[in-house]
């Protein structure tokens, strides 16, 4: 957390707060019955249809990791203690793009692996993990590690390209630019509307580069963002990363962003998607949520 409670925030004057947690009037009712119109074996078939949706959006460099991800044999699995859900650690028989001499490892998370939420439709978090990856890379912002969707061990999950984490400090000009790396991942949050941004879902690997992981509480379609990123509020998007969102927002690669996503979520998430680009394409600043006082929602 030492680089986020560094973070720089100017706020301007008069900027209203934006809702983003329950829908207004919404009862607890409301929302386990939302949930429950997405049901797992519609979740199933959404898995088919876009499992082997592996170009959508990637860019071409990713392209051989996502090959792998999804075909690679499996050398070995183990199972990743004290996670909320099951998460398994795959070895696979390829190489790992980025670690010279190591074998390509991948973090999988089976469906029927998932704990049931109040919030979020059964047997859906494999499917927003993948979403996830597709905005990240249609923006353009390489925030989120590749991700597919696989046939597994233990049943369809999926399956995102395990990160070496860096083990050394960073140096001066290095730890700088965390802050703008921290800044970017925060746009792509509210886009997402990621409702489980802690600090331990921010990962920096060996080369500095800043990577946002545990992307499956995302994409509902009504106002639910929370994150350690809090103090963001009120403020502008760098210049930057608004230009990367008005560039998806008129660029040629949303029909196509539009499309994957239609067969990953539901038709109102989509749209609910749409309308965050919106706003925050013609709004470029991030929204002011409030601090959850006395909330028992962990920053770790």
């Amino acid at each position: 957390m030492a680089a986020v409670s560094r973070l720089t925030v100017e706020e301007p004057a008069g900027r209203r707060h934006r809702a983003h947690l329950d829908p207004d009037g919404a009862s607890v009712e409301d929302l386990l019955a939302r949930a429950a119109t997405q049901d797992a074996r519609t979740a199933a078939e959404r898995f088919r249809k876009a499992a082997g949706d592996l170009a959508a959006v990637a860019p071409p460099a990713d392209a051989p990791v996502l090959e792998n991800l999804a075909t690679a044999g499996i050398a070995a699995a183990g199972q990743v203690a004290r996670a909320s859900n099951a998460v398994f650690l795959l070895e696979l028989e390829a190489a790992d793009p980025h670690v010279p001499d190591q074998p390509m490892r991948a973090i999988y998370k089976p469906a029927r692996g998932e704990r049931p939420l109040w919030d979020f439709p059964r047997r859906t978090l494999h499917l927003r993990e993948r979403a996830a990856y597709l905005l990240s890379a249609a923006l353009g912002m390489e925030v989120v590690p590749p991700t597919v969707l696989r046939d597994g061990p233990v049943g369809p999950g999926s399956v995102q390209l395990y990160i070496h984490p860096r083990t050394v400090p960073l140096d001066g000009d290095a730890a700088a630019g965390i802050e703008a790396q921290l800044r970017r991942l925060a746009a792509f949050d509210v886009l997402a509307n990621n409702a489980d941004r802690k600090a331990t879902h921010l990962l920096v690997d060996g080369d500095g580069h800043l990577w946002g992981i545990d992307n499956a509480l995302t994409f509902l379609p009504y106002p639910r963002q929370r994150t350690a990123l809090l103090e963001l509020g009120g403020s502008d998007l760098a210049d930057g990363d608004a230009a990367l969102v008005r560039r998806l927002r008129t660029g040629t690669s949303l029909p196509a962003l539009r499309a994957a996503l239609g067969r990953l979520l539901t038709a109102e998430e989509v749209a609910a998607f749409d309308g965050r680009l919106e706003e925050l394409a013609d709004d470029p600043w991030y929204p002011r949520l409030d601090g959850w006082g006395g909330r028992p929602f962990e920053w770790w």
